[in-house]
């Protein structure tokens, strides 16, 4: 893993937290109210979110090379 400038400031994460969030939520209502279905779907999303955080964020960092690479050039 390489360091980041913004920790937390990307549409990646943001995204990922979101989807996250809306899962745990639906996972929730479906306990609360007994609806099996309805906290199975609220893992589905919750993995989608994972999924959604990973891919932006692999996307974003196409092409910008690795941390190593970078500090090799600028030297």
């Amino acid at each position: 893993m390489s360091v980041s400038d913004n920790h937390g400031q990307s549409t990646a994460s943001w995204t990922g937290t979101g989807v996250i969030l809306l899962g745990g939520l639906i996972i929730s209502l479906g306990i609360v109210f007994v609806v099996p279905w309805m906290w199975i779907v609220g893992v589905i999303i919750g993995i989608a979110g994972i999924v959604a955080w990973v891919a932006m964020d692999r996307a974003s960092k196409k092409g910008q090379g690795s941390f190593s690479e970078k500090s090799a050039t600028r030297g």
